[in-house]
């Protein structure tokens, strides 16, 4: 892809990988005067993610101190959570982080120790939004062309199917049925949506769905929410975190971030996972993955991919993309072509780019 004098090639590989590894916290807050304290604990799966259970520590260094913690969680059974001292700094880690189950922090909580980021986020959003091109913010459309096939049919759950009356353009995309009165799964609630699309509010079109879909896709070139500038260095993103290490409980060093070292390593160690910006401007003409779509009469990419025998790169597809917003540790956005979403899941597949800067004439 090419903007101007800046060119963006797509690797011939991408693959699978979890965007990060594990759950480390970084543990502040704690007494080393050798006097007895209590903390109290809010693990992640404890039988009830509701209660506290007392962390009762006596120590004056921070060995003493994570002996204790150690001590704490193998007296309550928690295998699947580590303790240790990396670079003069305490961690609490649950090792077992599948990202479903849970994609925020709320679950692990304490009160007389204090857990925050193993990598403090200096942005000052915790989850921007994003713009639309009808100027709205909210949960916009990645991919139109995928949108209008995968909202097309009829949808029970209310995030597309509205359960009360519209008033204004919903956060979530309004499947056809819905948008059209015409739902199986519940009664009308979309006439104000059809009193803005549609020439006729009682007999509206698909080509005035259509246009809605258009409506709620991303925006780019777009300098507010979540395609601001700052947001938009897929590079630097990469850099600052793709060498970060945890403590495996066997004690060696691992990758905190496999997906986003895997697409550094490309292009000569030039590779990165590009922005959200980045990604939607390569994504937005990608028609593999659409139905009766095929490789050899795709979009140009695919085709030159297919050519020399690389992976495709399917709009229909999930992928990691990097995003830091919260202060626990790294999110990501997540495309999967018909809508955002943020957090971390499974293990999608990462697509390494390298940017080139072409001289100026």
């Amino acid at each position: 892809m090419r903007k101007g004098n800046q060119v963006w090639i797509i690797a011939k590989e991408n693959a699978s990988k979890k965007f990060m590894d594990v759950y480390p916290y970084l543990v502040t807050g704690y007494e080393l005067d050798g006097v007895e304290h209590t903390a109290q604990l809010r693990l992640h799966g404890k039988p009830s993610t509701s209660t506290y259970y007392e962390f009762k520590y006596t120590a004056s260094t921070d060995e003493e101190f994570v002996g204790q913690l150690k001590q704490f969680l193998t007296d309550n059974g928690e295998t699947d959570w580590s303790a240790y001292i990396k670079d003069g700094a305490v961690y609490l880690q649950y090792d077992n982080y599948t990202s479903t189950e849970y994609p925020s922090s709320s679950i692990t909580q304490a009160i007389g120790i204090t857990l925050g980021a193993k990598v403090r986020i200096d942005y000052p959003e915790y989850q921007p939004d994003f713009r639309r091109k009808c100027s709205n913010s909210g949960r916009g459309i990645w991919h139109a062309a995928r949108a209008k096939e995968e909202f097309k049919t009829d949808w029970p759950n209310s995030a597309y199917n509205p359960a009360k009356d519209v008033t204004s353009v919903p956060s979530y995309p309004v499947c056809w049925p819905a948008f059209a009165g015409i739902s199986q799964y519940r009664e009308d609630h979309c006439l104000w949506l059809r009193q803005q699309y549609c020439k006729d509010p009682d007999n509206p079109t698909i080509a005035e769905w259509e246009t809605y879909i258009e409506d709620i896709t991303h925006s780019i070139p777009c300098m507010l929410g979540g395609h601001a500038p700052k947001w938009r260095d897929g590079k630097t993103a990469t850099d600052r975190v793709k060498d970060i290490t945890y403590t495996a409980p066997d004690g060696t060093d691992k990758l905190l971030y496999p997906g986003v070292n895997y697409c550094s390593r490309f292009f000569d160690d030039k590779g990165y996972m590009p922005s959200v910006t980045e990604f939607c401007e390569l994504m937005e003409n990608v028609t593999y993955g659409l139905a009766g779509i095929e490789r050899n009469n795709a979009d140009p990419i695919n085709r030159s991919l297919q050519a020399i025998g690389g992976i495709a790169v399917s709009c229909k597809s999930s992928y990691w993309m990097p995003l830091y917003t919260n202060d626990i540790a790294v999110w990501n956005a997540h495309y999967r072509g018909c809508i955002d979403t943020f957090g971390s899941y499974e293990s999608f597949r990462c697509v390494p780019v390298l940017r080139i800067d072409l001289p100026v004439e």
